[in-house]
């Protein structure tokens, strides 16, 4: 299992807003577990590869609203390291 904690940066843009739900309407319609939290979002999944592709489709799609910077943390482990680490954000 992989866990993956994205931030997205839209750059010079006076409202975030609009890129930053481009970004999580990705997601949701991708149906890929995610949590938004107030300085990032963490995303996780057993298939690394399509989590990976998800977020980089995720990315591509927001930054047609303008420029953007992403930055990544990915942790993996088997299923309990994860769901202990993802114990933290309920």
């Amino acid at each position: 299992m992989i866990a993956i904690q994205v931030s997205f940066y839209p750059i010079g843009e006076k409202d975030i807003e609009k890129p930053l739900n481009t970004f999580w309407g990705v997601l949701k319609s991708e149906n890929i577990n995610y949590k938004i939290t107030p300085l990032s979002t963490i995303l996780w999944d057993n298939d690394e590869d399509k989590l990976y592709n998800i977020i980089y489709k995720a990315y591509k799609k927001a930054r047609e609203n303008g420029p953007a910077v992403m930055i990544t943390t990915l942790t993996t482990g088997d299923k309990n390291r994860i769901n202990e680490l993802l114990g933290f954000l309920k």
